[in-house]
């Protein structure tokens, strides 16, 4: 059987259950027949049981068996279907991806947004990450013609508005010679579109006792971190349609509702303001709006100054 059509059914499995919930295999098995999965075949037990370790193994979703209920299954952990998961991801990826494959014909009709590039220096970061082992890497910043190397320890990835990310630990050395008691550790992004050549190093290295990915992001908006912007309250104003968007596409994981009148919804979202987080309000133009803290209104006000002045030239000298 072709890879494509074990996925598609492996698919079929999880999106059944996560629909219907509990779903005893003789009803899996109709449903299975209905679709015309199998070649029309019945789903035997000793398929569905290969299909769910395969699951497991692929996706990390466990099917379970709910016995006093007759035998239904469901998904155990399906929270992890409903956050910003690598599951989730590759769950809808997958999905996607066997939906299209089976409309090659109405390509032209659909639009898709830019695949991102390098995605092929994962393999190696992954490589580096499994065996905790550092990497070399030329790094090209924006608008500098300075290539720069560094020895850096990969800590996750991350990706955002179709650009990846690296988030590794590097050493800026000091004059002594005791390197070791002389050093000042620093926790960076990398973009890949900027790197221009990364290998697998053979240093060995331990990542910090406690880290947490999720937890390191959780405060953050995009890919940019800025540790020395503290985390607090940022009260966003969205007018219009800007209101619904808002809540069926939250700001950040953080969001909640603090006020609602006929006119405006007022939404609190906690994080560190950056840059990011500044253009992202920006790019609603007249439907949202930053009401507080005063200095990040401030910011944002002067951010639309500098717009206007490419628009308006005579304002580059106004106070």
């Amino acid at each position: 059987m072709k890879t494509s059509t074990i996925l598609r059914e492996y698919i079929w499995i999880i999106e059944t259950l996560r629909r219907d919930r509990l779903v005893p295999l003789k009803e899996l098995s109709l449903q299975w027949q209905k679709n015309r999965l199998g070649d029309g075949q019945p789903l035997s037990r000793s398929t569905f049981t290969r299909y769910r370790e395969a699951i497991h193994d692929i996706f990390g979703i466990e099917i379970a068996c709910k016995r006093g209920t007759g035998f239904q299954y469901y998904i155990k952990n399906e929270e992890i279907l409903e956050k910003d998961t690598v599951q989730a991801w590759m769950l809808s990826a997958f999905s996607i991806g066997h939906i299209i494959s089976g409309e090659l014909a109405l390509q032209h009709r659909i639009m898709l947004d830019h695949i991102p590039i390098h995605v092929e220096y994962l393999k190696t970061i992954f490589e580096a990450m499994h065996s905790n082992l550092c990497l070399f890497l030329t790094y090209q910043k924006y608008g500098q013609q300075e290539k720069k190397q560094y020895e850096i320890e990969p800590y996750c990835v991350k990706y955002f508005k179709s650009r990846w990310y690296l988030l590794g630990k590097y050493y800026i050395y000091g004059n002594n010679d005791d390197v070791f008691s002389n050093r000042e550790a620093c926790l960076h992004m990398f973009a890949f579109d900027r790197i221009r050549d990364l290998t697998l190093g053979d240093r060995l290295f331990e990542m910090e006792a406690g880290f947490d990915a999720h937890e390191y992001f959780s405060n953050a908006f995009g890919a940019y971190i800025d540790n020395a912007t503290d985390p607090e309250p940022v009260i966003v104003r969205a007018y219009g349609m800007a209101r619904h968007y808002l809540q069926d596409l939250p700001l950040h994981h953080s969001q909640r509702i603090v006020n609602e009148t006929a006119e405006y919804t007022d939404f609190e979202v906690c994080l560190r303001p950056t840059i990011d987080f500044f253009h992202q309000v920006l790019s609603q133009g007249d439907r949202l709006k930053v009401i507080e803290p005063s200095w990040v209104v401030d910011e944002m006000h002067e951010l639309i100054l500098d717009a206007l002045k490419l628009y308006d030239p005579s304002l580059c000298g106004s106070q």
